[in-house]
């Protein structure tokens, strides 16, 4: 009797273990909280499943959840990450485009939330500003805001992202400081940082870090949890947070609880696909 009770449990396991690793290839990364509820499982249960399939080499285990194999330094080209949250990226955008002052020196960097900043921009200028970009799109988009004086950082020209990095980029940022960096992310996490996938784009954006007054950090609730290749600055290194409502509460606390500002964004649905 004993028996034919373990064998549906050992089935079972492994239906489920199975699941959880198309579900970590599909997404990139899976954490241990969203399984334990999409498998009405324990957490530790969870775990288990993931150590085992770790120890396999089927995944990589990180902080709260497990990332697939190769996925650090995967990228997804800017053409499909336009798609991506896009409700959530252009609340995000106008928020943080409410932060830009008259008479500030901003640094925009590269991305699809913070280009919807840039729209806004253009719709609702904040006045005479210096706006500077390593990204050749948004530089384009930003000679349509009036009073904008705009700076383009040179450099190696990612055509994955479009932006401008390496050591000229990093070069021309000498000497340079900003009232208020906005940039973007591909990973948010309390233990490891802020990521992207290129080494060499996230050494030129932490130099930006280290040069402006007030970072300002644009990223959807997807970002949190997820760890990418190059840390671009730890999550205390963030002045304020622009952020969708649907960001956890702990997500939430532990940024406050680390001194990050966080503003809360709500999607407000449009019809205006093209912004």
């Amino acid at each position: 009797m004993k028996r034919n009770k373990k064998k549906p449990r050992r089935i079972l396991t492994a239906h489920r273990r199975q699941m959880t690793l198309e579900r970590v290839r599909e997404r990139g990364v899976v954490k241990t909280s969203e399984l334990s509820q999409a498998f009405a499982v324990s957490a530790m249960t969870v775990r288990n499943d993931l150590n085992a399939l770790a120890e396999q080499g089927s995944l990589v285990r990180i902080h709260g959840g497990a990332m697939a194999k190769g996925w650090l330094t995967n990228e997804p080209s800017y053409q499909e990450k336009t798609a991506l949250q896009l409700e959530e990226k252009r609340a995000i955008g106008t928020k943080a485009a409410q932060l830009i002052k008259q008479g500030m020196a901003v640094f925009i960097g590269n991305g699809t939330t913070t280009m919807h900043t840039v729209h806004t921009l253009v719709k609702h200028p904040p006045g005479r500003f210096r706006a500077f970009t390593n990204a050749l799109n948004h530089a384009m988009e930003l000679t349509q805001v009036p009073d904008a004086e705009v700076y383009v950082l040179g450099g190696y020209l990612r055509g994955v992202s479009y932006a401008l990095v390496g050591s000229l980029a990093r070069g021309a940022l000498s000497g340079i400081y900003f009232d208020l960096a906005l940039l973007g992310a591909n990973g948010v996490s309390a233990q490891y940082g802020v990521t992207i996938p290129s080494l060499e784009e996230a050494e030129t954006v932490a130099e930006v870090v280290q040069r402006a007054r007030r970072t300002v950090l644009l990223a959807d609730h997807s970002k949190f949890g997820v760890v990418t290749h190059g840390k671009v600055a730890a999550l205390h290194d963030v002045t304020t947070l622009v952020t969708d409502d649907r960001l956890s509460e702990d997500h939430v606390r532990t940024a406050q609880q680390m001194g990050v500002e966080v503003v809360l964004a709500p999607p407000q649905p449009s019809t205006n696909r093209n912004s």
